[in-house]
């Protein structure tokens, strides 16, 4: 009878576990919440981390599109390496209180769509991290504690490995010429890893897609300074294509791929050119920024409150997919597929359509094609994949030996792949 209890608990327990949340980047209340960014402050193309017991700061800002002031708070979440909460009470992985007031607001100045503009930095004289890992802040109404607007996912790191890495266009046969090859080690330095195989936990996103993440790693060879991960099979990435782009910085005429800009009260309205499909094309290179954006203006000083709102209207020029949806990707919409980011098709004109609020500035952007059935999307068959296109792979190492109650993050690094280096 004890032996029967006793397993009945540990299903019951199994069975909560699977159910806990995987937090990540994302705006709840996409109506009146929007340009969500999590950053350090004055740098444009941002990661989201910061290294535990430096002078790092991160901020993170966005508009409330409501005229009227509401006063938010927020709470700190510590996340394990797939972003569910971790066991640790606060107490345990940060100095301070929770429910703190976000202090620091701004109503936009000289725009035709009002909005306030909100912002807090992180840590700060009233919260300091103590433990390295994944961090969420959740945003809610101060007196309104359980209707979360947003969340954002950061990380800390405490660096106590090096981690060595390249990416090739050299794949296997069957994925040469359309995928890219990561390869790394991890330097273990003074870090006692007595069993790598399971005190390592690696992720490994890229263009900061956390949708699309790799975490079923095995080395290929432990060493005594280093575990190598070469020639990986899992490490193999569809190399996707350049990210599209476009600007609106004023009215006063056409930014980067825009083809009209009209006033229909109460929005400024941007018209992009029409998008084709670029699977069956060839590679051309294009400077882009691995699907950021950032808020801008022409003749302002701050884009934070200065930036105004225009409606943008996306068109993708092809056939009704029979078996899937398609989805703008990119930071602008937390890299999700939502109903926020989702394309309609129109019949009439034959091609996909999509209208959406978004504050002056330079955007990436890209297609997003997801089967039914399915939640992660793919960009291959509409964008394509070649091999010389440019990404960014971000690797995560977590350390969590026998008897650990959390996923330490000891290690971050980002690498570029660029032909021809």
């Amino acid at each position: 009878m004890k032996a029967w209890i006793i397993q009945a608990v540990l299903l019951a327990l199994s069975v909560g576990m699977g159910a806990q949340e995987c937090y990540r980047t994302e705006i709840l209340n996409e109506k009146r919440i929007k340009t969500l960014q999590v950053k350090q402050p004055d740098v444009v193309y941002y990661e989201p981390i910061l290294t535990l017991g430096s002078d790092e700061v991160l901020e993170i800002s966005f508009d409330d599109m409501t005229t009227h002031f509401t006063r938010y708070a927020y709470e700190i979440i510590h996340c394990n390496a797939d972003w569910t909460r971790s066991s640790l009470s606060p107490i345990e992985y940060m100095h301070g209180f929770q429910g703190l007031s976000i202090d620091d607001f701004a109503n936009s100045f000289n725009t035709t769509t009002q909005y306030t503009n909100y912002r807090f930095y992180l840590p700060n004289e009233d919260i300091q991290f103590k433990v390295a890992g994944n961090y969420v802040v959740r945003i809610y109404p101060e007196d309104e504690p359980d209707k979360t607007i947003l969340t954002a996912c950061f990380a800390v790191v405490d660096p106590l490995v090096d981690i060595e890495a390249e990416v090739t266009g050299n794949t296997l046969v069957d994925t040469y010429r359309s995928h890219q090859q990561l390869n790394f080690s991890v330097l273990k330095k003074n870090l006692m890893i007595t069993h790598p195989a399971t005190d390592l936990k690696i992720r490994v996103c890229r263009n900061r897609r956390m949708d699309d993440v790799v975490s079923e790693v095995t080395p290929s060879a432990i060493l005594s300074d280093r575990i190598v991960y070469e020639n990986n099979r899992s490490l193999i990435f569809p190399a996707g294509n350049e990210y599209r782009r476009f600007e609106f910085l004023t009215h006063r005429y056409n930014g980067m791929r825009i083809e009209r800009i009209a006033y229909y009260n109460p929005y400024y309205h941007a018209d992009l050119y029409v998008d084709y499909p670029s699977a069956m094309g060839t590679y051309e290179y294009d400077q882009d920024q691995d699907g950021r954006f950032y808020p801008a203006c022409s003749r302002c000083e701050s884009p934070d409150t200065e930036a105004d709102y225009y409606i943008v209207h996306f068109t993708l020029a092809m056939p009704e997919a029979k078996s899937g949806k398609v989805y703008l990707n990119g930071d602008f919409v937390q890299n999700r597929c939502g109903e926020n980011s989702e394309m309609h098709f129109n019949p009439e004109t034959n091609q996909y359509e999509k209208a959406l609020l978004l504050k002056q500035g330079n955007y990436n952007y890209q297609y997003m094609y997801v089967p039914d059935g399915e939640e992660k999307g793919t960009a291959s068959p509409i964008e394509g994949d070649f091999h010389q296109t440019e990404n960014e792979y971000t690797i995560y190492v977590y350390y969590r030996p026998i008897g650990a109650r959390f996923d330490q993050l000891v290690g971050v690094q980002t690498v570029r792949y660029e032909p021809g280096q």
